[in-house]
Parts: C-alpha cells; structure tokens; sequence
C-alpha cells in the first residue's frame, strides 16, 4: 500500500518583498520589457541613447578625442574625415564633435536629475491627492494647472533672475516644470484603482493607507509613469537648449549645445556647419526619447489588456 507523502499546508511567515519585485510580480511574463523586434527605428533609438550616454560618461577615455577646451585645428573647418574633424571645428579652432559629447554629458545629467525630482515628488503629491481628495487634491490641482498655463521659458527665467544663472538654478527650474504632469498621472491611477478588489481586500484587513499606497497601489503606477518619462525628458531637452541659445542656460565654459548654437550665429552666413553638430545631437535625441517613450507606451498598453 503506498505512502501519501503529507503536504505542507501551514503558509510561511510574510517576508518582506521589495518594490522592484512586487512590480515584477505584477507584470505579466509577456507584458515585461522587452527590446524591440520588429521596427527598426525603435533600434536605432535605443541604440543611440546607449552609445550617446556611454561616450558622454566615458568621453575622457575615447582614444585620440581631444578635450573640448583644446584648440584642434583652424578655426571653423568643414568637416573631415577624422575623430577630432567629424563635424569640422569651431570659431575658436576647438573640435566640435569634443564639445558635443561634453555638452551631451553636462546636459543628460541635468535633464537627468531634474527629471528624477519631478517624478518623485510628481507621484507623491498625486498619489496623495488621488487617495485623499478633497483640499490635497484641489491644491495638487492648482498648482498642476499654473504651473501648464504658464510657459515654461518664462518660469525659468523668473527663477534665474530671483536665483542667478547656475547649474543648480538650472536643474530646480527644470525639475518644478514637469511636477504637475506626473502627479495628474499618479492621481488618475490612484482614483482609478482606488475601488479595486485588491484594495478593499487589503483596506478590509487593516492595512494602513501608507502600506495601501506604497504597496498595493504604487507598482500599478508604475508602467504609466515608466512610458512618459523618456518623452517629458525630451522636453526639457529642449528647453534647456532653448535657454542656452538666449544666453540663460548652463553658465560658460561649460559646453552646452545650445550655447555652441549661439555661439556660432555670428559667423552662420560664412560658416553654415557650425551649427550642424549640435543640431544633429538636439534632433537625434529628442527623436530617440520619444520613440522609446512611444515603445514603452505601447507595452504599457500590451500589458493593461493582459491584467
């Protein structure tokens, strides 16, 4: 007569499970990040964000790329073909492709940064507006919609002349832009699944509303605010280049690309590919940023009709 081997019925104690799992766990297998397949510009954008942010964290260690403060060769030359000669050489004889992978760098990390406040005090202030209504959510409101009718060029020049041009004034007038956009998207998710079973479920068993929020409710926002963060990054790109053009971006020497765009509009009628380097790194990017923000927002999609 065979044995029947017991079975273990006890559950285990709850063990402490992290962010980035509870999310994983929520996401179906075939619904999870994945690279691009089938559309090529998809690969090129992801790419090219690979390449640009490698070659501007490493740009030091390019073999044979000289320093974007050293003079290469004659002023403004066309380009040529060599490392330092790619995208030719500026009014004062500096390699322009130098000084766009230093500007690259200088650039992506206050975008960077900036984006990084927005999102976390963004989700916070609407994840707290969504689950408490009432007076949070219409002050959440009101700085949300002043903050999308005013222009963004005027806001941060408000700031620089309160502040004074610097680097810090640059990343806190980026990062203030963009906080009403993702707490309008972490309010809408935190309403939206407010009333769902695993909610009340969980409400129903005493949790507390810091548990509900941070983790029940948090890895479902997660997917939504993921897909536009590339395309809010790509904005404020943009205006930092925007600002940079006028003179009241990030303060000299430090490269920037759009202060070698203003740099060069004085000698634009006899020297037209001064401005073609930076351009190309602007367009490429913001292009890229989107696309990807485009794949993750159709994955996103993928993912919502699977649950």
């Amino acid at each position: 007569m065979s044995r029947v081997q017991p079975t273990q019925t006890d559950l285990a104690p709850e063990e402490a499970v992290t962010l980035a799992e509870t999310v994983n766990a929520a996401i179906p297998k075939t619904a999870r990040f994945r690279m691009p397949s089938s559309h090529p510009m998809e690969w090129f954008a992801f790419v090219f964000l690979a390449v640009l942010i490698v070659a501007s964290v490493f740009v030091e260690f390019i073999p044979g790329l000289v320093r974007a403060s050293f003079p290469y060769g004659d002023f403004s030359q066309a380009p040529q073909w060599s490392l330092n000669g790619l995208f030719g050489t500026d009014a004062l004889g500096r390699s322009i492709l130098s000084r766009v992978l230093y500007g690259a760098r200088t650039t992506l990390a206050i975008v960077s940064v900036a984006t990084l406040i927005s999102l976390v005090i963004g989700m916070v202030l609407g994840m707290l507006a969504g689950f408490y209504r009432g007076p949070v959510e219409r002050i959440v409101d009101l700085y949300a919609n002043s903050m999308a009718s005013l222009p963004p060029i005027l806001v941060i020049l408000a700031l620089i002349s309160v502040i004074g041009n610097s680097v810090f004034t640059m990343i806190l007038a980026l990062g203030l832009l963009d906080i009403g956009t993702y707490a309008r998207i972490a309010k809408g998710g935190v309403i939206a699944q407010n009333d769902r079973d695993y909610v009340l479920a969980a409400r129903a068993m005493g949790a507390s509303d810091g548990r509900l929020l941070v983790r029940e409710i948090l890895p479902n926002l997660v997917p939504a605010l993921t897909a536009i963060v590339p395309p809010l990054m790509a904005g404020l790109i943009i205006t930092e280049g925007s600002l940079s053009f006028l003179g009241y971006g990030i303060p000299a020497p430090a490269p920037s690309w759009g202060g070698m765009i203003a740099s060069s509009t004085d000698l634009l009628s006899r020297f037209p590919l001064l401005i073609f380097g930076p351009i190309v790194a602007i367009v490429l990017t913001v292009y890229s940023l989107n696309t990807v923000g485009d794949y993750l927002a159709r994955r996103m999609s993928h993912r919502g009709r699977e649950l």
